[in-house]
């Protein structure tokens, strides 16, 4: 694929969850959010339309305040929409849970897993906390060069 091509085909197929959320933080969440979508060729007033039904039903304030004044489980909650805003196959997680409390860690953990079902597309997750990979229906663990399956419920 061509790289333009390729970038299309990113953006339209595949959500991305990283670590640190990687929003704007002098932005909204609805505009956080929104933005994918309209890089993605979203109008606008259907962008921000899903966006306030993602942040709404992800349980994340759009008051108007901006990211950077948003809880850690905030701001990745607003990152799970941003990853969802354009109706991905597959949602990419990178260690979303690793700059979270425990609490948080939980509830994003429950969100980040209930998303197959709710929003109909796969769920790839990488981490290093062996209580969000035991949630998992298959555990694979890097093993130097080699992919190691483990059986559900013990990655450990």
């Amino acid at each position: 694929m061509r790289q333009r091509a390729l970038e299309r085909h990113r953006s339209r197929h595949m959500g991305v969850v990283f670590q640190f959320g990687e929003l704007l933080p002098e932005l909204t969440p609805v505009e956080n959010v929104a933005l994918a979508a309209l890089l993605g060729g979203t109008p606008s007033n259907q962008a921000y339309e899903r966006a306030e039904t993602l942040l709404r039903d992800l349980g994340v304030p759009y008051d108007g305040a901006p990211t950077g004044q948003l809880s850690g489980g905030e701001r990745q909650r607003t990152a799970v929409a941003r990853a969802l805003i354009n109706q991905p196959a597959i949602l990419l997680a990178d260690e979303p849970t690793g700059a979270l409390d425990r609490a948080t860690r939980d509830s994003v953990t429950k969100l980040l897993f209930d998303v197959p079902k709710r929003w109909g597309c796969a769920l790839v997750v990488v981490t290093h906390d062996i209580e969000v990979a035991d949630r998992a229906d298959r555990c694979l663990e890097l093993t130097g060069a080699a992919l190691v399956q483990r059986q559900t419920g013990d990655c450990s």
